[in-house]
């Protein structure tokens, strides 16, 4: 398969689609009843609407974007939304017609099968196609004007993904560079374009002088070559960039992350609720008495200790803790350390198995903090890191979190240095810009053990 037929990929793998669901839907219905049964007018309308709801949710959700670079999980999560929506118009128009086509006991069986033959199909033009990519066809040979530190990375998946189909040719640039892939200067573009193959074109212009630019892009223009851009962000996440229009200008728009959609917020937010309210009601609601009663006993000093911190957008809330220690004048502007004299005994049973976290669930179910979500700081301590740690509050464009990916890798509690604060908000950043529901479940599941096991880094 040449360069040129990678079009027909998307519409290989959409008619493998339409194939399987009218062997499923259409040959399979019509083989466990008479063919002229099948044939009736009110039937054939029902197969014709099972192919146009089918084709629309396909293009609604990207079915049809198919192409060299597309991801596994992508194909997966796609096919996940399109079934599932599938399933939906199918009983709807059950409900809009009194006929009965389907019994239950057929489509539980079916739709789970028709859904396996998808994937199967669907990774197996993955591979099939992956492997004939690597024999060295349907390749598409491609160079790089500009070397940078971006491009660079860019020529490098291009040597280390081949089985994407890239042959990568080499850089051109305005001076020599310590890469052995720069070919010419790109003076030497129009000569190079007559004597070999180019499919595509990676242009770097924020390396190129705007005086040559313009004759770059001509030169470019006058072959029948594709031209992308490789945007410049600096510190901004390429994850995160959208290009919207304005108009007739286009603006790369830079999104926090996957919770910026309203969508993840809400499908977040019920699970905060629904964890929280569990929380408080089968533990908070035993847990406090005892404690009070405790506290009786003890220092009388109360239950709960309230603290100002740091919250999403910036903005200031009260986070509620169980008491762990003696009250004294430091505690609003300095971190337990270890072996810290302020800590009770009963704070330090607390405080090893983060048990005085709990009253935050108070604050999730009030909208103020997240099950999982970037662990807030105390007022102080926020002025003092922003200085120190370039964008730090892109940490605080998500609601803060009671446990977070950084405490589960470790940075929790006590900050001695600034490595430790630089590697929490690594951590924190890439939390905000791969989110994704299962990530929260996987770092739910994660502190559960380091509690049980009494070793997250607390005391």
């Amino acid at each position: 398969m040449p360069a040129r037929y990678s079009r027909y990929i998307p519409v290989l793998s959409l008619t493998g689609d339409f194939i399987l669901l009218n062997l499923f839907f259409v040959i399979g219905f019509c083989m466990l009843h008479s063919t002229e049964f099948c044939l009736q007018p009110i039937y054939i309308l029902f197969f014709s609407y099972l192919n146009v709801s089918w084709l629309i949710l396909a293009f609604s959700f990207g079915a049809h974007k198919t192409d060299r670079n597309t991801q596994k999980k992508s194909i997966l999560f796609t096919y996940i939304r399109i079934i599932v929506f599938f399933f939906f118009f199918f009983l709807m128009f059950f409900q809009l017609t009194p006929m009965e086509y389907y019994s239950r006991d057929f489509i539980r069986y079916l739709f789970p099968m028709f859904f396996l033959s998808l994937l199967i199909l669907k990774f197996g033009l993955y591979y099939a196609f992956l492997l004939y990519r690597r024999w060295g066809f349907n390749f598409r040979n491609v160079i790089i004007i500009g070397f940078s530190e971006n491009t660079n990375t860019l020529a490098n998946y291009f040597l280390n993904n081949k089985w994407h189909g890239y042959r990568f040719l080499g850089f051109f640039d305005d001076e020599p560079k310590p890469s052995k892939h720069i070919i010419g200067h790109w003076s030497e573009l129009k000569s190079f374009f007559e004597n070999n193959l180019v499919h595509e074109v990676y242009l770097a212009g924020e390396k190129i002088p705007s005086s040559e630019l313009s004759d770059i892009v001509e030169t470019i223009s006058d072959y029948p070559v594709k031209m992308r851009i490789v945007p410049e962000l600096g510190d901004f996440s390429y994850k995160s960039a959208e290009l919207v229009d304005y108009g007739a200008l286009p603006v790369i728009k830079i999104h926090p992350g996957p919770l910026s959609y309203w969508y993840n917020q809400l499908i977040k937010r019920v699970f905060d609720i629904f964890l929280s309210l569990v929380v408080i009601v089968g533990v908070l609601s035993w847990m406090i008495p005892v404690l009070y009663i405790i506290s009786l006993f003890g220092s009388r000093e109360g239950v709960f200790f309230r603290q100002a911190r740091t919250a999403l957008d910036g903005n200031t809330f009260t986070c509620i803790k169980f008491r762990s220690m003696r009250k004294n004048h430091l505690a609003h502007v300095q971190q337990a350390t270890e072996n810290d004299d302020r800590v009770t005994p009963v704070g330090r049973f607390l405080r090893k198995f983060s048990l005085d976290e709990l009253p935050q669930f108070f604050n999730v179910l009030f909208g103020q903090m997240s099950v999982v979500g970037p662990r807030p700081h105390m007022l102080k301590h926020t002025e003092e890191y922003r200085k120190l740690v370039k964008r730090f509050m892109l940490r605080h464009t998500v609601k803060p979190g009671i446990t977070g990916l950084a405490q589960v890798n470790g940075f929790r509690g006590e900050i001695r240095n600034n490595e430790d604060i630089q590697n929490r908000f690594k951590f924190d950043v890439r939390y905000i810009e791969t989110w994704s529901f299962n990530l929260d479940i996987k770092i739910i599941f994660i502190t559960l053990w380091l509690i049980l096991r009494g070793k997250l880094w607390a005391y």
